[in-house]
C-alpha cells in the first residue's frame, strides 16, 4: 500500500475527532487501531503455524518479544529520554502568520504546526515507549543501519506530507464535486457533541469546547477540515470507482487477477486434527479418508462442468469441516505460496472445474476443485466485514496510483526560516 494511504489510515483513526496535538498532552493517550484485513490464506492453512488465526494482528504476534526485552522488577530503567518542548516549538510565530503556501494556497503557522505538533508527538511517543523496553534512541540516531535520515529529519518529513495529503484530499474533492451527505453531516456533528463531552464535560457547550482548542493551540477550523477528512476519502473514492470498487469493469478486474499470478479453488476438507490440532486417533482419521475417496470419485464421475459444481456445493455444505467456509463460501483466491505447499500443487495440477483426488495436508484431507477467476469472489475481508474482491482491489491500487501522483507533483514552498526549522533545538 502506499505511504499516503497509510498516513491518512493514521489520521482518520488518531484524529478521529479532528484533535491532534494536545490529545499527546493527555497521559490517557492510546496508541492507534491498525486496520488488518483477514485473508483466505489466514483462515484456510498456511505455511505458518497452525495456531494462527484470522484474528491474531501484527501486535499480538510481537507482544512476547517485547514482553523478554521489558526490564524485570527492580532493574534501572534507562536514562530519561529527551522531550520535544511543542510548547516552545508553537511561539515561534503567530498561529496567523503565513509562513509558506501549498498548491499556491496560503499556509498558516497554525496548519503546519498542527501537523508538526502531531508528527512529532508519534514520534516521541515511540521513543518514550522503547526507552521502556530498554532501549535508548535520541532524535538525532537515524531510522535505521542504512537510513541516513534521523527521527528529527523523518518527523518533519512526515509532517509536510500531511500537509500534502490533506490539501491534495480537500482540492480533489472540490474537483469532484464531492461533499459530505446529510448522514455524514449528522455524524460529524454527533462526534463533535462527544468531543466536546470527552474533553470539557458534562453540559459544556461549542464555545467551551473553542476555547479549548485555542487553549491548545488548535483553531476549529482545522478541528472541522479534520473531522470532514475520511468523509471526503471515501467519497472520492466512490465517486471514481463506485461503492467498493462496484465501478470496475470485469476486465479490469479479470486482468488485476491475471498480472497478480492468482489462483481460485474451493475446497471439502475432511478434518484429521481437532480444534487444537491435535491429531485424531487413527481409526476416524481412515474413516476420514475413506469418505474424502467417496465424495471425489463421485465428482470426479460427473462429466458436465455445471453439474459437477452444483454438486460440488452441495457436498462441501453436507462434508466441509473448514472454519473459513463461512468467510470464503465461493472459495479462495489466493497468490501463489499463501498456501499450504499440497493444496497449491494440487490447483495447479488442475484444469478449471476439474476435482482432484483427496489431498493429504496437516490439516486433512481436502477434495479441491479449480474455480475461474471472478471479478466478484471475495478474495479478503476487511477488518469492518466488508467483502473486498478483485474490483475492490484493483480499485484500491488505481485509486492509490492516482492520489500519490496527485500528493507528489503538490508544490508545498515554506519560508526559508520556517523551512530551517531544526526539531533538535526544541529538546528538553
Amino acid at each position: 500500500m502506499k505511504r499516503f494511504v497509510i498516513i491518512l489510515l493514521v489520521i482518520c483513526l488518531l484524529l478521529g475527532c479532528g484533535v491532534g496535538y494536545f490529545s499527546a498532552k493527555s497521559a490517557e493517550e492510546s496508541p492507534a487501531e491498525t486496520a488488518v484485513s483477514a485473508s483466505p490464506e489466514a483462515v484456510l492453512p498456511p505455511e505458518e503455524a497452525p495456531e494462527e488465526t484470522p484474528e491474531e494482528t501484527p501486535e499480538e504476534e510481537s507482544a512476547p518479544a517485547q514482553e523478554q526485552n521489558a526490564p524485570a522488577e527492580g532493574e534501572t530503567q534507562s536514562a530519561p529520554v529527551k522531550t520535544l518542548n511543542l510548547d516552545a516549538l508553537r511561539e515561534l510565530y503567530a498561529p496567523e502568520e503565513i509562513v509558506g503556501s501549498i498548491d499556491g494556497r496560503d499556509l498558516s503557522w497554525e496548519e503546519y504546526f498542527y501537523w508538526l505538533g502531531e508528527m512529532g508527538a508519534q514520534a516521541q511517543n515511540y521513543i518514550n515507549t522503547m526507552a521502556m523496553y530498554g532501549q535508548s534512541l535520541d532524535w538525532n540516531d537515524k531510522l535505521s543501519a542504512d537510513s541516513e535520515q534521523t527521527f528529527a529529519e523523518y518527523t518533519v518529513e512526515m509532517a509536510q506530507d500531511c500537509v500534502r495529503q490533506l490539501s491534495t484530499l480537500e482540492a480533489v474533492a472540490a474537483e469532484q464535486n464531492v461533499t459530505l451527505s446529510a448522514e455524514e453531516e449528522a455524524a460529524v456533528a454527533q462526534q463533535l457533541q462527544d468531543d466536546i463531552l470527552a474533553t470539557c464535560g458534562e453540559g459544556a457547550d461549542e464555545e467551551a469546547f473553542n476555547a479549548y482548542l485555542a487553549e491548545n493551540h488548535v483553531s476549529r477550523q482545522m478541528y472541522d477540515r479534520m473531522s470532514r477528512a475520511d468523509y471526503l476519502f471515501n467519497g472520492i473514492y466512490t465517486k471514481l470507482y463506485g461503492e467498493n470498487g462496484a465501478s470496475v469493469s470485469e476486465a479490469d478486474a479479470l486482468a488485476y487477477l491475471a498480472e497478480n499470478a492468482y489462483l481460485s479453488a474451493g475446497h471439502i476438507l475432511f478434518s484429521t486434527v481437532d480444534d487444537t490440532y491435535a491429531p485424531l486417533d487413527e481409526e476416524t482419521v481412515a474413516k476420514k479418508l475413506e469418505q474424502a475417496e467417496t465424495v471425489s470419485a463421485e465428482l470426479r464421475a460427473i462429466e458436465d462442468d455445471a453439474a459437477r459444481a452444483a454438486r460440488f456445493a452441495e457436498l462441501k455444505a453436507q462434508y466441509c469441516e473448514d472454519p473459513g467456509r463461512e468467510v470464503y463460501p465461493e472459495g479462495y483466491v489466493f497468490t501463489p505460496g499463501t498456501m499450504v505447499e499440497e493444496f497449491e500443487d494440487a490447483v495447479n495440477a488442475l484444469a478449471d472445474y476439474e476435482v482432484s483426488e483427496p489431498v493429504l495436508s496437516a490439516f486433512g484431507y481436502h477434495v479441491i476443485m479449480r474455480l475461474p477467476l471472478s471479478a466478484d469472489a471475495t478474495v479478503s475481508v476487511s477488518n469492518d466485514g466488508t467483502a473486498l474482491t478483485a474490483r475492490s482491489l484493483y480499485a484500491n491500487e488505481k485509486f492509490n496510483e492516482e492520489m500519490t501522483a496527485r500528493i507528489e507533483s503538490s508544490d508545498l514552498t515554506l519560508r526559508d526560516d520556517v523551512a530551517a526549522i531544526r526539531l533538535t533545538d526544541y529538546l528538553e
